[in-house]
């Protein structure tokens, strides 16, 4: 049973004494202003997102009151406009991005952002908040989170805040770690409006109280150093060592492992050649770079692991391709994504000691259940 039980105020989205303090967000609401006047179809969408984004600060502000108020509280992170910004522009940790939100970098690329980080004496919490009444892609989405905390922070236990609307479905399918609040659905159509015509002219200053001891700058955070490529790299070597195999399937059994499956959901073990991938991928006619066909063990879901490929065609186009019994499926991969980086890194690393043979391939398929899902 959680220690926190949601407060009144935010049961309610009670924004009497933080409403002010919401004008002093930032928010993109050039073309809503004609919302009221001619809500088009495309109108109507940008406008669910800027609700949403209002709905999120309003939990933020009260959180900060609740923890203001909660003993058991030690640490809650600013983000927004109570934080400072960090001008050395770190390329690396737990950082305020430059939409203000709280995430950790990894060479410059967000790894994961959070809505909301606090902390007690032996444990962080991580705090999602959404209005879609859906939430199978949140749930989804914590897996990543919480690995990443894990291996910051291996000393604290790891849990969930989830602040979601009324009427939302799926909340028996969390993890067991996670608290779940509802509030009430967020409708008030007249702070949305008041916050897209700017009718306060003034930004407010926060009250000195707010800076109390417990509330600090998400660069003042000490972690353990985890380094996302270099990370990679381990991996590869460990998992290519034994000389007994091609790849050591063993390997990924370990609980490290299976927490860097849940940060990257892609583990790299090597390349083939283009001439040996298109006769396992015939209907792939693109020019591959550098002859390398990248070979990655991904957890598909909770409960399966599968091998993709990444070909980078010569054009700069990356792409993930998974090739079943009776089919083979080929997407794009966005050029500024983080798979993308992370094969530009691997091209790099990746020599001919490297290689996989097709005989390697299949050693691979018919022995991956041997991965024990976490």
């Amino acid at each position: 049973m959680s220690q926190f039980s949601i407060s009144d105020d935010v049961k309610n989205l009670n924004v009497t004494n933080i409403k002010n303090n919401l004008f002093s967000y930032r928010y993109d609401i050039k073309r809503l202003t004609a919302y009221f006047t001619n809500p088009t179809e495309e109108l109507e969408h940008f406008y669910s997102s800027f609700k949403g984004e209002v709905y999120e600060n309003i939990i933020y502000e009260l959180l900060l009151e609740y923890a203001k108020n909660t003993p058991e509280i030690t640490k809650f992170i600013l983000k927004g406009p109570h934080q400072k910004r960090d001008l050395n522009q770190n390329k690396s940790g737990l950082l305020i991005d430059n939409s203000n939100q709280i995430v950790y970098k990894a060479s410059y690329k967000d790894i994961s952002e959070f809505d909301a980080l606090f902390f007690t004496k032996n444990e962080i919490y991580f705090v999602e908040m959404s209005t879609s009444k859906k939430t199978a892609s949140l749930n989804k989405r914590l897996f990543k989170k919480q690995a990443l905390l894990k291996v910051l922070f291996p000393y604290l236990e790891v849990k969930a805040l989830i602040v979601l609307t009324k009427g939302s479905v799926g909340l028996n399918n969390f993890p067991s770690y996670c608290t779940i609040w509802v509030t009430k659905d967020f409708d008030d159509e007249n702070l949305l409006k008041e916050l897209i015509e700017k009718k306060k002219e003034k930004r407010i200053t926060f009250p000195n109280e707010k800076k109390d001891i417990k509330f600090v700058e998400a660069n003042t955070i000490s972690h353990s150093n985890f380094k996302y490529f270099q990370t990679l790299k381990w991996i590869l070597y460990t998992a290519r060592s034994n000389k007994k195999f091609s790849v050591d399937l063993g390997f990924f059994n370990s609980k490290d492992l299976n927490l860097y499956f849940d940060i990257y959901t892609k583990l790299y073990v090597g390349y083939i050649t283009i001439e040996d991938f298109k006769k396992i991928a015939q209907n792939y006619n693109f020019d591959v770079k550098d002859d390398k066909v990248i070979v990655s063990i991904e957890k598909i879901n909770q409960k399966t692991y599968g091998i993709i490929y990444y070909p980078k065609n010569k054009n700069g186009q990356l792409k993930r391709v998974k090739i079943d019994e009776d089919s083979v499926n080929i997407k794009d991969k966005e050029a500024e994504g983080f798979t993308n980086a992370e094969i530009k890194f691997m091209l790099n690393v990746l020599d001919e000691k490297f290689v996989l043979t097709l005989n390697d391939i299949n050693h691979i398929n018919k022995n991956i259940s041997i991965i024990k899902t976490s």
